[in-house]
């Protein structure tokens, strides 16, 4: 009896990563927009509770949009598109307004998010803010969306394994079938927009105008997870999870020739590839982080065997080209490409690629072909400055700007004494037995003894409990600390920064030993450096490290060209504060401005109510006002008799 499927659960799942580089980078998603010049890329990193979107400008390197999903949501998929913007929110350029006064939309640059919950939320770059959601048709994870070129219609597939065509105009849906396989990931669109692909363990070829199968393709070992059609529409090309191969596809609607015309083949497994739109020429993104360029990838060459004079086909087809950066700070090592896509850049045949990390990534482009012979180059290697996420890149640069901004301590007339300068025999307990009666000179222990001095058995018991000094436990954190540096274990050192209690932290640091002080201090810069934001609660461990350690740091040779980068991110920090002051006591002028403002007003309505109380005449009675005049007459006539009395 087979055990029950396990259920997913929509708050500890993971979504699918596209490539290992890009993991290791802290992304989850990342795609170039389908403009020919490849102007913008977005990805989609975890932030602390939820996903976020940045889109950078690949042109400037900087970002242009940035937006969070609400907490607990993640999305799944991305897909970038154009819509038509007939909001009041439009662009105020000249031709916007032209267009607009024609009575013809203009085309806005869309981002498509898939979400986990089943909605389809496409946010918009112009306004910053998503614009339109797609809901109530898909229960399950959204697993993948596109649109058309005008963006009127999208199609989706959930993991229930529906497909829906939406209008997207009125943010309803038009249709919804089953799709023919099971676990369909992918879903293109051919550029006419005609024909659409839907891809499983098998690839489907659909008409959209009767919503017919038109053929499939079977030859993957694993679940499809990228597609790409031609400029004509008349080849398809496919890779899967795990798998070195790229197939290629006859997509024409005129054939039933369900094989595959040729395999694209590298070295380590594909993450991702694209056609190009002016050209017969496809890419491919490996795992490893290399580009491989293959022209005329149908094109299959021709070879005569050995034993009968008969032509066949060669079936599977190597690179024309490789593209691979190689770091400049150490030999051989490569810097993974993260995505890569063709552009018209430079006459073409071009290649834009983005390298680095989520925080700061890098864009070039770089043509494949010599521009003098126009002939492709066999392999292309580029030796590039390696992008991490610090404040500094690397520590020859902060001890320059130290050094340009500060007097650095010169070390060079210092002696430092090292521990060996210190060495003592280490003292030894006296035995009562082994002790000589004739010995010149009594222990301090024998003085107490000698001495009179007699306490009670219970402030003994407290003395010494107090004397006593407890060893750690297995499980203390100084113990699990010292695992962690021993082993490397970064997720064990991590769960020990969690830990913000100063008194706990000083006490740890206090029983560390001293050769893992300098690793730990480097691990905590390094965290310092990367992520600027945990900077309140690194800085009690960095500031418990010097305060207690400092003895020994001033025994540790070149310390502070060890700790450059760590001055220099310092000074930057400390740079933002006098801008955020002078910003604060301008803010604080405003307020204070806008209180006796405030304060006035409420004066000044105030003294209205007090000048219209004072001009009110109160009419009263003349009996009354007679009465009241006799009254006072008769108690002055009082008053004067009494005196005289």
């Amino acid at each position: 009896m087979g055990k029950a499927p396990i259920k997913r659960n929509p708050d500890t799942s993971t979504v699918e990563t596209s490539a290992n580089p890009s993991e290791n980078a802290g992304i989850v998603i990342s795609a170039f927009d389908e403009s020919t010049t490849a102007d913008h890329f977005a990805l989609i990193s975890m932030a602390m509770d939820r996903h976020r979107l940045r889109i950078f400008n690949v042109r400037s390197g900087t970002v242009s949009n940035d937006y969070s999903a609400k907490e607990k949501e993640r999305v799944t998929c991305l897909s970038w598109g154009y819509i038509k913007d007939n909001s009041d929110l439009q662009a105020s350029t000249v031709q916007a307004f032209k267009k607009k006064k024609s009575g013809v939309a203009p085309l806005s640059k869309v981002i498509a998010l898939g979400m986990q919950s089943g909605s389809i939320s496409i946010y918009s770059l112009s306004h910053g803010i998503v614009i339109k959601r797609l809901e109530n048709a898909h229960t399950t994870p959204i697993s993948d969306f596109v649109m058309t070129k005008d963006g009127s219609r999208g199609y989706s597939v959930a993991e229930d394994n529906y497909i829906v065509e939406w209008d997207i105009e009125e943010e309803k849906e038009l249709f919804k079938w089953k799709a023919d396989a099971k676990n369909v990931r992918r879903l293109k669109l051919s550029h006419d927009g005609s024909k659409l692909a839907t891809a499983g363990h098998t690839i489907t070829l659909w008409d959209l105008n009767s919503r017919s199968v038109i053929k499939k393709f079977t030859g993957h070992a694993s679940v499809v997870k990228e597609l790409a059609f031609s400029p004509q529409d008349d080849l398809l090309v496919s890779s899967a999870e795990d798998d070195r191969y790229i197939n290629v596809w006859d997509a024409q609607s005129s054939n039933t020739n369900a094989n595959n015309v040729t395999a694209l083949t590298v070295e380590s497994n594909v993450s991702h590839i694209d056609f190009s739109t002016t050209e017969p020429t496809v890419l491919a993104v490996t795992e490893e982080g290399i580009v491989a360029v293959w022209e005329n990838p149908s094109l299959v060459t021709v070879q005569a065997t050995s034993h009968k004079r008969k032509m066949m086909r060669s079936l599977t087809k190597e690179p024309d080209t490789s593209i691979k950066v190689l770091s400049t700070e150490q030999d051989n090592k490569m810097i993974p490409i993260l995505a890569a896509k063709f552009v018209t850049d430079k006459g073409g045949k071009s290649i834009m690629t983005a390298r680095g990390s989520s925080v700061k990534p890098s864009f070039e482009v770089v043509k494949y072909v010599n521009e003098e012979t126009g002939a492709i180059l066999r392999e292309i290697e580029l030796s590039r400055q390696p992008v991490t996420n610090f404040l500094i890149d690397n520590a020859s640069i902060a001890a320059n700007n130290l050094r340009t901004t500060k007097k650095i301590y010169d070390e060079s007339t210092v002696t430092v004494v090292g521990n060996s300068d210190f060495a003592i025999k280490a003292p030894t307990m006296a035995n009562d037995q082994q002790e000589d009666e004739g010995s010149a000179e009594q222990t301090i222990e024998q003085k107490l003894m000698s001495l009179d001095v007699t306490d009670s058995n219970e402030h003994k018991a407290k003395k010494n409990k107090k004397k006593t000094l407890e060893t750690p436990a297995a499980g203390s954190l100084q113990t699990v600390l010292v695992q962690a540096l021993h082993s490397g274990d970064n997720s064990l050192l991590e769960a020990c920064l969690q830990f913000t209690k100063r008194d706990v932290i000083e006490n740890t640091i206090r029983r560390l030993p001293t050769k893992y002080i300098i690793p730990l201090l480097i691990d905590l810069i390094t965290r310092f450096q990367e992520k600027p934001g945990r900077a309140p609660a690194l800085l009690i461990w960095i500031q418990s490290i010097l305060l207690i350690h400092t003895a020994y740091l001033m025994t540790v040779p070149n310390l502070v060209g060890k700790l450059s980068n760590f001055y220099q991110a310092l000074d930057t920090r400390l740079g933002v504060f006098p801008k955020l002051l002078a910003l604060r006591g301008r803010l604080d002028v405003v307020q204070s401005q806008v209180n006796v403002k405030s304060y006035s007003n409420i004066n000044d309505k105030e003294l209205e109510r007090a000048q219209i109380a004072e001009s009110i005449y109160v009419e009263e009675d003349s009996d009354d006002a007679a009465e009241e005049e006799d009254e006072e007459e008769e108690e002055e006539e009082e008053e004067d008799d009494m005196e005289l009395y």
